[in-house]
């Protein structure tokens, strides 16, 4: 299950069967680890399970860092690190709203996924990568994008979302 290696670069080799055998371990590791609460996102985690593969290609230190091991490993670093950001999130929450638990609604979820299918194709997914945590230097490097791009797609995406939202008023 270890995909070649291009000459003396460190990184991937492009095969698309390589990175297919990656990606079917990944996502039987995220299915493993991940919890009921975040089933919803094991699609995502695999993605940024994969986006982590790709931003450290020469990680191993003398190992075979593309084994089975090793992706399953970096699978539940992601898995674990989303928990821990979704439970800061809940908190952050709590202590907004006077300890009093917000869950917001389907009508609320409907809304939200309504305004976001709304935005334009590279705002909208600038935005998601956004409300998934990542920074503006990610979006950029993840997408191909310059940083100020991708700074300027997050900001003009969630202003529409906002707008859309009816500007957090209710």
């Amino acid at each position: 299950m270890t995909p070649t290696r291009g000459g003396d670069s460190g990184s991937l080799d492009p095969d698309p069967a390589s990175v297919e055998r990656i990606r079917q371990v990944l996502i039987r590791a995220v299915e493993r680890h991940c919890p009921p609460a975040l089933a919803a996102h094991r699609e995502d985690l695999v993605q940024m399970a994969l986006v982590r593969l790709l931003e450290r290609p020469g990680a191993g230190e003398g190992t075979n860092p593309r084994g089975a091991s090793y992706l399953w490993r970096v699978a539940y670093t992601v898995v674990i690190d989303e928990i821990r950001r979704f439970r800061r999130q809940q908190r952050q929450a709590e202590q907004a709203s006077g300890g009093e638990r917000v869950t917001p609604g389907p009508e609320a979820r409907s809304e939200l996924l309504a305004c976001l299918d709304a935005l334009q194709d590279r705002r909208r997914t600038a935005v998601i990568l956004h409300l998934q945590g990542f920074k503006t230097g990610e979006v950029a490097s993840a997408l191909g994008w310059t940083e100020k791009q991708a700074e300027n797609l997050v900001y003009r995406g969630l202003a529409d979302l906002r707008a859309c939202l009816g500007g957090g008023e209710r």
